[in-house]
């Protein structure tokens, strides 16, 4: 028989182990640890006891034996046979230790013997940082701070020195074959615990190339659906919340995602912006610009300066505009050179970070896929021969008569736009105003009392000017 052994200096409390409840890491004031609960041991100790396997934990000298004896719960109505979980201490004690609860607690949720690896493991790298003020690399090093396999007659105590001792069966050796990928501190480069943006590395358990999200360089999920990612994602515990069976959702992991992007340097904004320039599809460019930055929020100097420095180094002085070809082709027949990028959220989070976008460069009718034309005869006749109407009742509310023009609608919208009107004047489509028919002067109606009200469709000020409009004209001596 082999055992999984976890080690690191220093001497855990029993209580860590049988008392529900007690997180000597939480609050510590230590950065980089990892636990908060006060849960973690006590649940996987139970997963490891309903998997068949044998958990032996040694506090310094003091070993810790965990087992259940058979008991019986009556409510009264019922009788339940229950596996209760107690400790037996030997070495500098001899207690019995009833840990107040039984097997099947946390079996709904905490299924998984990684799930209990996992936490012992996180454990051991939280009480190295607590014993060394804040550094586990010297006690990875020198293998104070240790997960390694062992036979079953080097299941010893070690005096200064917590170690946890697990059957090894399938699971656990599956796991350990994964240890480089679960936790960064086992990785080729620890120092990437300390990290946020991680360069796509061979991590991914799942064989896909999706994001892989850590907190504080622990594992906690893959993204399970979506494009392949440019970087995976590490958390520090103030901007990333788990649940208590240490679980989270893609949606979350997204929000959070896009948060880390406010702050991100030049250096690590480069190589998305070059994904989104190339027209990649990823994982990246489907964020959320309210989650990059929301419209309520104002970015800081500094988080301006670092995303205009990225997109210069990636664009040069281009215009950063979304994918459509229409708005390429504006910007470009104003003198501009474009970058069209896969994400609009990218867009408008660049435009709040200060970098000049097709927003800055095009009209409003021009980001809307308008092409403004000479007015038709039809067109212009039309506009004349309302503005008469107006003119004769006294309701041009002191406008002058709007310039009259036409436009071309060159992006597929799926709707068909037939008149607007804008600061400049009143226009009408080309292929709808090719003569004065009833269509065209209701269309170049509704333009011009737009132009007289500055009212939008379906407001108060612009229903009242049509009924006014309508009484003038069936009673004007009224």
């Amino acid at each position: 028989m082999s055992f999984l052994l976890i080690q690191n200096p220093g001497v855990a409390p029993v209580e860590g182990f049988t008392l529900l409840g007690v997180s000597t890491t939480r609050d510590c004031g230590v950065d980089g640890v990892i636990g908060q609960f006060g849960s973690g041991n006590k649940h996987a100790i139970n997963v490891l006891l309903r998997a068949g396997l044998k958990v032996f934990v040694y506090c310094g000298k003091t070993r810790l034996d965990f087992q259940t004896r058979d008991d019986e719960i009556d409510d009264g109505l019922t009788r339940k046979a229950i596996k209760r979980v107690f400790c037996k201490l030997s070495g500098t004690s001899t207690r019995t230790i009833d840990l107040g609860f039984c097997l099947d607690f946390g079996s709904i949720d905490w299924s998984d013997v990684g799930m209990a690896l996992r936490e012992f493991i996180s454990n051991s790298i939280d009480r190295t940082l607590r014993e060394e003020n804040g550094e586990f690399l010297p006690a990875l090093e020198d293998e104070r701070l240790s997960v390694s396999l062992v036979s079953d007659d080097k299941v010893r105590a070690r005096d200064g020195f917590t170690r946890v001792y697990v059957e090894v069966n399938e699971a656990v050796q599956k796991y350990i074959a994964e240890l480089s990928k679960r936790f960064l501190h086992f990785s080729s480069d620890p120092s990437q615990v300390k990290k946020s943006f991680l360069p796509k590395s061979d991590r991914n358990i799942n064989g896909k190339k999706t994001a892989v999200i850590y907190r504080a360089g622990v594992y906690v999920r893959e993204v399970e659906q979506g494009d392949d990612s440019v970087y995976d994602y590490n958390f520090n515990q103030d901007n990333f919340s788990l649940d208590e069976c240490r679980n989270t959702s893609d949606y979350s992991v997204k929000a959070a995602i896009a948060r880390l992007y406010r702050r991100a340097t030049p250096t690590e904004l480069v190589p998305v912006f070059q994904s989104l320039v190339d027209q990649k599809a990823t994982y990246e460019a489907t964020l959320d610009q309210d989650y990059i930055v929301g419209s309520w929020e104002t970015p800081k100097e500094e988080q301006k300066k670092n995303w205009q420095t990225a997109w210069e180094a990636v664009a040069a002085d281009a215009i950063l505009c979304g994918p459509s070809n229409t708005i390429v082709d504006f910007v470009e027949r104003k003198g501009h050179k474009a970058k069209p990028i896969r994400s609009n959220s990218f867009v408008e989070a660049g435009r709040r970070f200060g970098i000049k976008t097709d927003m800055q460069v095009l009209s409003e009718t021009e980001r809307k896929g308008r092409e403004k034309l000479p007015a038709t005869s039809a067109a212009q006749a039309a506009v004349d021969t309302v503005w008469g109407w107006i003119t004769s009742r006294g309701l041009t509310n002191s406008y002058n008569k709007p310039i009259v023009g036409c436009f071309k609608d060159v992006m597929s919208s799926g709707s068909r736009v037939l008149g607007f009107c804008d600061d400049t004047g009143v226009y009408l489509e080309e292929s709808h105003a090719s003569g004065v028919t009833k269509m065209v002067l209701k269309t170049a109606l509704e333009e011009v009392v737009h132009w007289v009200t500055k009212a939008t469709d379906n407001s108060r000020d612009f229903q009242d000017f049509l009924l006014q409009l309508l009484i003038e004209a069936l009673y004007p001596n009224a």
